[in-house]
């Protein structure tokens, strides 16, 4: 059994991995054998516009907290993107978690002028946006002003950033993306209970009862998940051919496409999450935990396995004070099947189509990633206030002593670039091998290049979305059993679209393979 942790490990990467949405390795880095993308693109971030002496001011949504210093540390950017003649002004604006997806749909519905927005393709992907008409085409941006974002992403990332040829995205390539099999399990509370390293799901439930029934934290240990973003997943069962892309379509790695929720991956997933409720392992509550309650029960470290990867281990010291960066290990049941490339990349920026200056947002990135200077500058603040570089490109981020976090640093999940990232010495070792490192074994997704194009079939996928929430997060949960609900659930599902859905990304994807 191999896809260990996936759409219940869909916080993948999204806290981690990042989702997946979000993860929680927010200050990650690459190892130190990558090569920095700047030997040869450094000229684009000098004197790229200085037809105004009035920079353009860049207004950059994002979700999450803002952090404390956080005008110190933009005064500092603005000033080298002054020094350096971009011609823009970065202003950050962040939104809360539980009112980011509602927040951003307002913005972008209304038409309310912003600049820039951060895209999480397995939250609301890049092609669902594009479908509402709501992204302006960068295409002409990034062949005037794009050169170094072009040279620190590979073909497959750019592609992750395209819908129907056009490049509506700018992606991060922060992270190794062959990773949704796997999950962090926590080795000192296996030795804690005297427990053995699992390596069957069967021996992981065993394992997971005895820590459940002897737990001495603060809160339960359930396994950290925001149930109405579940739609099953890759840990609750061993097919381990596919990917699964917008939460609905199955795409094997033979080229077959289906709806996920006829298959049997489904079924699997489904009737094992439901052995783990039963057995209290899942927050009874799991359908109305937030983004922000799972985020701050990774932190304070009641948790005992987790569907993603783990970023900075602080914020556990006040909880377990001991527990050190060796305390974490990769668990994943198939060391065998080659782990699959979904796409270049998740995260990445958009620009809505009510920006006066589209162009603004390609000269930032293209800034940011034209030098480590400029990279370490945004994302990791000012040296000796905001961090410090450790030997072998590795670095410790300056906490305040009150609050424990970091005065000003930007998450790298949301924009950072494997070429110049630095490994977070605070992260577990098992977190900054497997994401900072190139899975050379790895093997693209039938469907890694391709990016669907919802356009046409707009009213069918805000339909087939709302039946997911509604009748099959509550099966992915294990809240309710897959066989009193599945047929219901499949006729609404049809009822709604999913068929044409289906019929549609399977002609996209033949047709942009035969291009």
């Amino acid at each position: 059994m191999k896809k260990v942790l996936g759409l219940l490990l869909i916080a993948v990467m999204m806290m981690s991995l990042l989702a997946g949405c979000k993860q929680t390795a927010d200050n990650g880095g690459k190892d130190s054998g990558k090569t920095n993308a700047s030997s040869n693109t450094s000229g684009d971030s000098k004197k790229t516009d200085t037809s105004s002496s009035e920079p353009v001011k860049l207004i950059y949504v994002v979700p999450g907290d803002a952090p404390a210093d956080l005008e110190r540390g933009l005064k500092a950017v603005n000033e080298k993107l002054a020094a350096d003649g971009v011609g823009v002004e970065i202003e950050l604006k962040y939104y809360a978690w539980d009112v980011w997806d509602q927040k951003l749909n307002i913005m972008l519905s209304t038409g309310e002028e912003f600049d820039m927005f951060h895209v999480m393709n397995d939250r609301v992907s890049l092609a669902n946006y594009a479908s509402r008409g709501a992204l302006a085409d960068l295409t002409p941006y990034m062949d005037q002003y794009g050169s170094a974002i072009k040279a620190a992403n590979p073909e497959l990332a750019m592609k992750s950033g395209q819908v129907g040829g056009k490049q509506y995205g700018i992606p991060a390539y922060w992270v190794e993306s062959a990773l949704d099999h796997q999950a962090t399990i926590r080795t000192d509370i296996l030795k804690k209970y005297n427990l053995d390293m699992p390596t069957t799901f069967e021996e992981l439930t065993s394992a997971f009862e005895t820590v459940m029934k002897n737990w001495d934290g603060a809160q339960k240990p359930f396994i950290p998940m925001v149930g109405t973003e579940q739609v099953g997943g890759y840990f609750f069962n061993s097919d381990n051919n596919y990917v699964l892309y917008d939460k609905m379509f199955y795409v094997g790695q033979d080229g077959s496409v289906k709806n996920y929720f006829e298959t049997d991956a489904f079924k699997e997933s489904c009737k094992k999450a439901r052995i783990w409720y039963e057995k209290g392992l899942i927050n009874p509550d799991v359908l109305t935990v937030t983004q922000d309650q799972m985020n701050n029960q990774l932190t304070n470290g009641d948790w005992f396995i987790h569907p993603g990867t783990i970023g900075d281990i602080t914020g556990m010291k006040k909880s377990y004070p001991d527990i050190t960066a060796d305390d974490f290990a990769w668990l994943d049941f198939d060391t065998t099947t080659p782990e699959i490339r979904p796409y270049g990349t998740r995260n990445m920026q958009a620009v809505p189509l009510s920006s006066k200056h589209p162009e603004a947002a390609v000269k930032f990135i293209n800034w940011l990633y034209s030098s480590q200077e400029n990279f370490d500058l945004f994302v990791y603040g000012t040296e000796g206030t905001d961090y410090k570089k450790l030997d072998d490109r590795n670095y410790e981020a300056i906490t305040d002593a009150a609050s424990g976090q970091v005065p000003y640093s930007f998450a790298t999940w949301m924009i950072g670039n494997i070429n110049f990232e630095y490994t977070n010495s605070t992260a577990p070792k098992v977190t900054n091998e497997h994401l900072y490192n190139i899975d050379k074994t790895a093997v693209e997704g039938y469907a890694s290049q391709f990016t669907f194009d919802g356009s046409n079939v707009q009213t069918q996928l805000a339909d087939v979305n709302t039946q997911i929430a509604a009748v099959i997060a509550p099966m992915a949960c294990g809240v309710v059993d897959y066989d009193s609900n599945i047929k219901e659930a499949l006729n609404l599902l049809k009822k709604a679209g999913i068929d044409d859905l289906v019929n549609e990304f399977k002609s996209q994807l033949e047709t942009s393979r035969q291009q």
